[in-house]
């Protein structure tokens, strides 16, 4: 009996290193969303709100590209 304890211990930790945890991340496109919140992916979490993006220190939710005008380049915006 006291052999058959350490051995029954082994079988349950094997076992359950190959049961899969469920996913709390994606990858889409070759971006990687590690957050999921109200069925939708984000790729920042800021003082508990989530966001797609990060420029300059800050986080959005959305960003559009703004064509150039007279020669000038075009440029992202980020709200």
């Amino acid at each position: 009996m006291k052999n058959l304890l350490p051995l029954l211990f082994a079988v349950l930790v094997g076992v359950a290193c190959f049961i899969p945890a469920p996913a709390s991340a994606y990858r889409y496109h070759g971006r990687y969303y590690p957050y999921s919140y109200g069925g939708h992916y984000y790729r920042y979490r800021y003082q508990g709100h989530y966001y797609q993006y990060q420029y300059r220190g800050h986080y959005y939710r959305h960003r559009g590209w703004v064509v150039g005008v007279s020669g000038r380049p075009g440029y992202y915006r980020y709200w």
